[in-house]
């Protein structure tokens, strides 16, 4: 098993146009079965066994969990990125001769949690640049906006701005003063274009990283949302890590203003290296020397920020609270 599988079907001319003009395709029944049943795995052991990182990620509200790096130690998951169709997608979207895997990460919202994801771009939280990125989001749950569906700005991506850096719980280590404030969309809905779709397990959302998107909490009192992200890398692609942007904790060999090298970042086409991945044989942890610099750096940002009394305008908070003033759901799936 040298290679990953070939997807059940290429994308279409008129699908890559279509991501490149909106942003994000959503694309339905785009996943068999036994990777569905993979994902689904992988979501529940890390839902039980979160790591240090995941805890902090979710440690606000209650129902809300969040995670990152899960591959690294759950064997499932590695072998879904290793060896699942997603990254004959990817090359094909970045229109990339290699492809890099960048990270993972879990979202589940429980139902009845009241924790909306706030409208960001997924480039500014990372500490990589370039165009030839694009990230995979796939359900584990039928899926609308009611509890916490993905909406998105039809064609942000080629907005001038880029956004500050907003989590679910504002993070000040991550929020850039000097970047935009995002506009207050679902105050005024109407200004923009606005997708959506209602989705089942085995379909896919591909977007860009830079199409603004966001979602309401789980307003279901019967449904969660279990998501996995999948984030991928192609030939142009530079690591740029900085104070405000997230910290990797896993070993790599990437060089500030160089390409991705390592076994935080495997590389899976046109073919895999045989030392990265020998180096994911066995689970790795992130480091703690790692762990460590990044607790002080997000404790130092927090007081920085309570003492410079900008606590309030650094981020403006953003309307999350009726679901009902967005239009019915697109529903315009590839064929």
């Amino acid at each position: 098993m040298g290679f990953p599988a070939f997807p059940v079907r290429q994308l279409t001319a008129e699908e890559l146009k279509r991501y490149d003009d909106d942003g994000v395709i959503m694309l339905k029944g785009a996943l068999d079965k036994n990777w569905v049943e993979m994902v689904e795995r992988g979501i529940e052991e890390a839902r039980n066994a979160q790591s240090v990182t995941g805890k902090f990620m979710s440690r606000k509200t209650e129902g809300y969990k969040m995670d990152i790096f899960l591959w690294k130690r759950i064997d499932v998951l590695r072998d879904l990125i290793y060896y699942g169709p997603f990254a004959r997608w990817a090359k094909d979207l970045m229109r990339s001769e290699e492809v890099r895997f960048f990270y993972d990460q879990m979202f589940i919202k429980e139902p009845g949690t009241d924790a909306p994801t706030p409208w960001h771009q997924d480039l500014t939280f990372w500490p990589i640049r370039g165009e030839q990125i694009t990230s995979f989001w796939i359900p584990l749950n039928p899926v609308t906006t009611e509890n916490s569906g993905l909406l998105y700005v039809k064609g942000s991506h080629k907005w001038p701005q880029r956004f500050k850096a907003l989590s679910p719980d504002y993070v000040a280590a991550l929020i850039d003063e000097n970047a935009d404030d995002i506009p207050d969309i679902n105050a005024n809905p109407d200004q923009y274009d606005l997708l959506h779709w209602d989705m089942e397990p085995g379909d896919i959302l591909m977007f860009h990283p830079l199409t603004l998107h966001g979602s309401f909490g789980n307003k279901s009192r019967t449904t969660p949302r279990r998501a996995l992200a999948l984030r991928w890398t192609g030939d142009d692609v530079t690591y740029e890590p900085g104070a405000k942007r997230m910290p990797i904790h896993f070993r790599h060999d990437s060089q500030p203003g160089g390409p991705l090298r390592g076994a935080a970042f495997p590389i899976i086409l046109p073919h895999h290296d045989p030392a990265e991945r020998a180096a994911r044989v066995q689970v790795e942890h992130e480091q703690a020397h790692k762990m460590i610099g990044s607790a002080i750096h997000n404790a130092v940002s927090a007081v920085k920020l309570e003492l410079s009394g900008n606590k309030s305008t650094i981020a403006p908070r953003q309307t999350w609270d009726d679901a009902s003033k967005i239009a019915p759901a697109a529903n315009r799936p590839t064929k």
